[in-house]
């Protein structure tokens, strides 16, 4: 985007409702794990309720069912009683059958004391009952505190019961004596079963029979009973439970001995063994039991639709908020942009600012962002480097119009020199050299603007061969050895220096631009012969080093000043202007050199003592 205020705010906006999304997200997975889990909680708490609910229904079903049944055996002893009782009064006393058997038996004159002794029945007070007025006192009895006899109940001889339950316990169950269970208890279908094994079925048996299982029940209990659920008809689902009950004893003259047994105790005295068959249809329970399933179910349901419509209720509200949130920002982003962006503002007015005479930047960097410190600083020193650039140019211009000038004023003087009268041949000759002499000057300083133009472009190209350093250090210095001796300059060539390092008798072979380093190798002697002191020395110096080609090159000139070594690489900078006016380099010549060092990725460094002489180093990379 063109604007940076719209791609701020599309980025922060962007960047918003992702973080509102992630949020939200959160937010509703977080929030929907919980409710899950109440959700379970509750649900396992429901289905917890309906199993009790379902155990105490069960359990009230089948405790009707026994309590059923025990009143059917309450049932069973009383109509036992009432029977032995008409069978008492219908029946001759034992007492008097055993003296008759005794009588008939041969050895009965042994057996009738017997009988009179142990088979005597007779009568003694009831425990706990008070005393009856105008009763009479038993031999050996007391009068109660209030003057009254107690009552008293028909206590048998141990003979006299034995044969009591040997002759009337087997009675046969009458129907139309047995009495039914009151309203409102558990029990479609019973069967009795008595000691002698005739059964009775009520009439919803229909002539079916419940089968008996008699070792099903623990010998030891006096009253037990058992749950199970059998197949009476294959559509009718049943529960029944079978009573087993022992110690139905025999009542005399209205009075029974027999005790309410619970189960798993032991009385004293046992008597016959009566086993109940008390049934129900499991309809009524099954239809109690569904219905709490049915509730079960609506609650379950009534807590996964409350779950529901909360998660419901929670995606609307995280909508709304992060709507009312994502609008607020949008409307305020406006504002806190415009405020973000006001530094950029005020540098971009401070740069516009700027002019082609005063390239300072009128902005106090203090009060700046941190972010837009540095690139304030950049600012500042790329308007310096151009105010620099601005002065260099302008100076460039002057140095190259100077440079020209010189040549130009020369020739333009040697050509009115000429023309003024008619010359011999040899002097028109000696004229049309220096003009010559003159013009090649001047192609010498274009050609090395030119090359620094190329090198500014960036159109020259490295052309890398292999060459012998050594040769074209010597062929350089055979170039411009005259030169020197000219100036009076000794000028060698450390040979043995150069095989030392390379080994090879001289030979030192590196793949390298030769053009370029021809050049470089060439400015550096000339400008050692140009600023080096009458009767001085100029030594050069090429071999390997570290991997890399070094060439070194030492004069005993005037040497370079610390302010002058900052600048001795800048175009048209001459350390001492006022020598070599007459030379066609016009201070262009160690800029050439650096722009080709810097092309072929080497270094250069400059030691020198003023008065002394200097001392220029070139490494160069080579393969």
């Amino acid at each position: 985007m063109k604007s940076i205020r719209l791609s701020l705010m599309v980025y922060f906006l962007a960047l918003l409702a992702v973080a509102l999304f992630v949020a939200s997200l959160l937010v509703y997975r977080t929030a929907e794990r919980t409710l899950e889990a109440k959700r379970q909680a509750m649900g396992q708490l429901i289905e917890a309720q309906y199993r009790e609910r379902c155990r105490e229904k069960e359990t009230r079903f089948d405790d009707d069912l026994r309590e059923t049944a025990q009143s059917l055996a309450r049932f069973v002893q009383v109509q036992f009683d009432s029977e032995r009782v008409e069978a008492r009064s219908r029946s001759l006393s034992p007492q008097i059958l055993g003296l008759l058997s005794s009588s008939l038996s041969p050895n009965g004159y042994v057996l009738a004391p017997t009988w009179i002794a142990e088979g005597a029945p007779g009568v003694r007070p009831i425990p706990g009952e008070r005393p009856v007025p105008g009763a009479r006192l038993l031999p050996g009895e007391k009068r109660a505190p209030g003057g009254r006899p107690p009552r008293r109940e028909f206590w048998p001889s141990r003979v006299f019961l034995d044969l009591h339950r040997k002759s009337f316990w087997d009675l046969t169950l009458k129907g139309d004596r047995l009495l039914l269970p009151a309203d409102g208890q558990v029990c479609d279908y019973f069967q009795i079963d008595s000691p002698s094994g005739n059964s009775y079925h009520s009439p919803s048996m229909a002539g079916r029979s419940f089968p008996l299982n008699p070792k099903g029940f623990a010998p030891d209990r006096l009253v037990d009973w058992v749950f199970d659920d059998p197949v009476l008809s294959p559509n009718t689902r049943i529960r029944r439970v079978v009573l087993k009950t022992s110690g139905v004893d025999v009542v005399f003259w209205g009075r029974s001995n027999s005790r309410s047994t619970p189960q798993g105790s032991s009385p004293s005295r046992a008597g016959p063994t009566i086993y109940v068959h008390c049934a129900a249809e499991t309809k009524n329970r099954d239809a109690a039991l569904a219905e709490l399933a049915q509730n079960r179910d609506e609650e379950l349901r009534e807590v996964a639709a409350k779950t529901s419509e909360s998660l419901h209720d929670l995606r609307l509200r995280l909508l709304g908020i992060s709507l009312a949130v994502f609008v607020a920002t949008i409307a305020g982003s406006f504002w806190l942009v415009r405020l973000g962006l006001s530094p950029l503002r005020r540098l971009s007015d401070a740069v516009s600012r700027v002019s082609a005479k005063d390239f300072r930047l009128p902005l106090d960097q203090r009060p700046l962002p941190l972010e837009l410190q540095p690139i304030a600083e950049r600012l500042s020193n790329t308007l310096d480097l151009l105010k620099r650039a601005f002065a260099r140019e302008k100076q460039a211009a002057a140095d190259i119009s100077h440079e020209l000038r010189t040549p130009l004023a020369a020739l333009l003087t040697t050509t009115e020199l000429a023309l003024r009268k008619p010359r011999s041949p040899e002097q028109y000759r000696e004229l049309i050299g220096d003009c010559r002499t003159s013009a090649q000057q001047m192609n010498q300083i274009v050609e090395r603007l030119l090359t620094l133009a190329r090198l500014d472009a960036g159109v020259d190209r490295l052309r890398v061969q292999t060459i012998d350093a050594t040769a074209l250090a010597q062929q350089c210095a055979a170039v411009v050895r005259p030169l020197a001796e000219a100036n009076g300059l000794q000028l060698t060539v450390d040979r043995a220096g150069i095989a030392s390092e390379t080994g090879n008798g001289g030979g030192c072979l590196v793949q390298i631009d030769s053009d370029k380093l021809r050049e470089v190798v060439s400015n550096l002697l000339h400008n050692a012969i140009q600023y080096n002191q009458p009767g001085g020395s100029v030594g050069l110096r090429v071999g390997r080093e570290n991997g890399s080609l070094k060439v070194e090159v030492r004069d005993t000139g005037i040497g370079i000043s610390a302010e002058a070594r900052e600048h001795i690489f800048e175009r048209f900078y001459r350390a001492d202007p006022s020598r070599g006016s007459d030379e066609p380099h016009a201070g262009l010549g160690l800029a050439i050199v650096k722009e080709y060092i810097d092309l072929m990725g080497g270094s250069i460094g400059v030691e020198s003592i003023e008065g002394q002489g200097s001392t220029f180093r070139v490494l160069l990379p080579v393969h």
